[in-house]
């Protein structure tokens, strides 16, 4: 009997060994992944973003949301469709006619696509 698995097999117990190397690779890489807390943004930057979206959805210019979600910014590129206010959400089709819901509070930055 095994004491670091019950019921398992002993004959691949020595599989479980990682090469120092590839530990320091995941390592690195699990804290370059460490979250990051949300910024707050002041009434002049959510001056700026109002702007920005209504020079868009007046010349159906695409928009590159950047949105904060679970400790990782996330990008979101397309045509604003529809602010919900009920909701506290953007609307956002995407060139692929996805849609996305961006929540007003996890927004980040936006700006207008060249």
């Amino acid at each position: 009997m095994n004491k670091l698995t019950p019921n398992s097999n002993m004959r691949w117990e020595s599989s479980r060994m990682i090469l120092p190397e590839y530990r320091e690779a995941w390592l690195q890489e699990r804290e370059g992944r460490k979250k990051v807390e949300q910024p707050m943004l002041d009434e002049q930057q959510w001056l700026e973003f109002e702007f920005i979206l209504s020079e868009a959805m007046t010349y159906n210019r695409p928009v590159v949301f950047t949105y904060y979600n679970e400790g990782e910014f996330h990008e979101v590129e397309g045509h604003c469709d529809y602010l919900n206010h009920a909701q506290k959400q953007f609307h956002i089709v995407s060139a692929t006619e996805d849609v996305h819901y961006v929540k007003f509070h996890s927004l980040v930055h936006v700006e207008l696509c060249s």
